[in-house]
């Protein structure tokens, strides 16, 4: 958008349409996400086409951490392999997670577990993403019901949780009574306590307006989220386990090792490299909008998810349901593609970043979906043939990170010139 005045203040667009009192967009948002669920449920081994398993077990992930919970109980170290869980997994999470045991919650709670954190992401999800159009209803429903979602919810997975976590992070932050940022930072703490990796998006802070507030809360978020890592930092390297480069796995390692490199030292040049593409999107202007097109609570919910979806791609390997967190980018890109103040180059751009997002949450289903339904190929084949797939597709999430790094790049440089605007005001005046 344009600066207005001399003053360099920003003027806020909001891209998202009126409420009309419609609910078919709404509708079939949710009709769809649960009939696509349901028939996971139902026929689970449509799943299994998609690469999905469940092991013959019920919410496995949720399982996992109540079996963690019980190990505590009974005194065994639920850190050890755990034989009260079916996979013999041990408790790769911080030790915030075994306080369930004081809710009284044992393994026999499961289903109940599960289905409500599951029940909680869809509300979530629904409620922010205030559809209003049956295409943009139709367009984020594709993205629920992608592999890497349907993968969190037939686990019951806690990523479910710290999603739910950051959803009130970004409700709270929008509002400007006190309390409410207090609820917003109590929020941050909580996710970066249970799975460590929410702490990049203390940075959301700064999408908090007036912008004025911006600096303080930052502060305040990071300082807060700090003291929540150093509550856990001897428990973060549970979490550091091995996961082979097949099917569902995301990351910047995954190009380094199909490339014969080596990950760990190239951490930092991966991240270096992340941040050039950014800057050379956000300098090209290919990639405004982050800071002041659409509705300032879409717009910080946005840049939450994204800074989260940045950081666990740059820093190693996960489980392809990390995707859940850029739901919102997507309902925020797709929204953009559909603004008639951009230019061509940038409607381009948006266009082509929805596209590789839809892809990204797509590609393994579509390749574990391929390979079960042709004749039986050897291992061998079917090894060379991921590794080809690998490497024809991680180029693609890697110009994705730098796209969502060039608007939340460029989002980070418009606020700041607009605070140091303002102050110049102040002291002018």
């Amino acid at each position: 958008m344009n600066a207005a005045g001399g003053a360099g203040r920003i003027s806020v667009s909001n891209s998202t349409p009126a409420a009309t009192g419609d609910r078919r967009p709404v509708f079939v948002l949710v009709a769809v996400t649960l009939a696509a669920w349901m028939a996971g449920a139902l026929w689970p081994r449509a799943l299994v086409m998609l690469g999905v398993y469940d092991y013959g077990s019920v919410y496995l992930d949720s399982f996992a951490v109540l079996a963690a919970v019980d190990a505590a109980r009974f005194g065994a170290d639920p850190t050890a392999a755990n034989t009260l869980d079916p996979l013999l997994r041990s408790h790769v999470y911080s030790d915030w997670w075994l306080g369930l045991r004081w809710l009284g919650l044992t393994r026999d709670w499961n289903f109940a577990v599960g289905t409500s954190w599951i029940a909680a992401f869809a509300a979530v999800i629904w409620r922010t993403a205030r559809v209003r159009r049956v295409p943009e209803a139709v367009w984020l429903a594709t993205l629920m019901i992608s592999p890497p979602v349907l993968l969190a919810v037939n686990r019951a997975n806690n990523d479910l949780v710290i999603l739910v976590l950051l959803a009130l992070v970004g409700l709270a932050a929008t509002a400007g009574a006190w309390w409410r940022s207090a609820v917003a930072i109590g929020g941050l703490v909580l996710a970066t306590g249970l799975k460590y990796y929410p702490a990049p998006a203390a940075l959301a802070f700064f999408w908090v307006r007036p912008v004025r507030r911006a600096p303080g809360m930052v502060l305040a978020a990071a300082a807060a989220a700090g003291v929540a890592l150093a509550s856990v930092w001897s428990t973060i390297g549970r979490a550091k386990f091995t996961l082979s480069s097949g099917p569902y796995a995301m990351g910047a390692p995954l190009l380094w090792r199909d490339l014969g490199l080596d990950a760990d030292r190239l951490l930092v040049p991966g991240v270096l490299l992340i941040a050039f593409g950014a800057g050379v999107f956000a300098v090209a202007k290919l990639t405004t909008g982050l800071a002041t097109a659409g509705d300032p609570r879409d717009r910080l919910l946005a840049v939450t998810g994204t800074l989260v979806v940045l950081a666990c791609f740059s820093a190693g390997l996960n489980y392809a349901y990390r995707w859940i967190f850029v739901l919102w980018m997507g309902l925020w890109l797709w929204r953009r593609a559909a603004d008639t103040t951009l230019t061509a180059a940038q409607k381009l751009t948006v266009r082509a970043a929805c596209v590789l997002l839809w892809w990204s949450l797509w590609q393994d289903g579509v390749l574990c979906l391929s390979v079960n339904l042709l004749p039986h190929q050897t291992v061998e084949w079917l090894r060379q043939l991921q590794l080809v797939w690998r490497l024809c597709n991680q180029p693609l999430q890697w110009l994705l990170m730098m796209l969502l790094a060039g608007w939340v790049l460029e989002g980070f440089l418009t606020i700041v010139r607009e605070w140091w605007a303002e102050r110049a005001e102040a002291r002018a005046g």
